[in-house]
């Protein structure tokens, strides 16, 4: 099994029982239909919206408000939103954590030369904003109002 397809559902670990999962396109041309099924759900119950890409964080952000749902937590979702394989907590401290138990991958594959330094120079930094712009995916947890 590929990586990518194992990880495709790990957003359940952060969602509610039957929680509706709403994928966010880039841009808000999509939005009408989805936030219609979000409006329809009743009270209390679980969503999670996951964006992918330049403006995630926003957009999910935005979705929340436009669809009535109030946010509970977000995630740093790495490598993406549609299969991650990691959902950080989007805060400072948990992304320090997260940084010092991170290892790159095993071999001696170009991939893995690079990924080393990157890690020390995010270890070293603030990394709140780095991290954040280098991983641009979100999966924001809410439940509707």
């Amino acid at each position: 099994m590929i990586a990518c397809e194992r990880w495709r559902d790990n957003w359940r670990v952060v969602a509610g029982d039957g929680a509706l999962r709403v994928e966010l396109p880039r841009s808000r041309r999509g939005w009408g239909t989805l936030v219609e099924r979000v409006r329809r759900l009743p009270a209390g119950a679980p969503v999670v919206v996951a964006a992918d890409g330049r403006g995630a964080a926003r957009r999910c952000r935005a979705f929340a408000a436009e669809s009535g749902i109030v946010p509970e937590r977000t995630y740093v979702a790495i490598p993406s939103a549609a299969a991650p394989a990691y959902l950080v907590e989007d805060a400072p401290a948990a992304l320090r954590a997260f940084l010092r138990v991170v290892v790159p991958p095993p071999g001696r594959t170009l991939r893995s030369r690079l990924a080393e330094p990157c890690l020390a120079a995010l270890r070293a930094l603030d990394v709140g904003r780095p991290l954040r712009a280098l991983a641009r995916s979100r999966v924001l947890v809410a439940r509707r109002a």
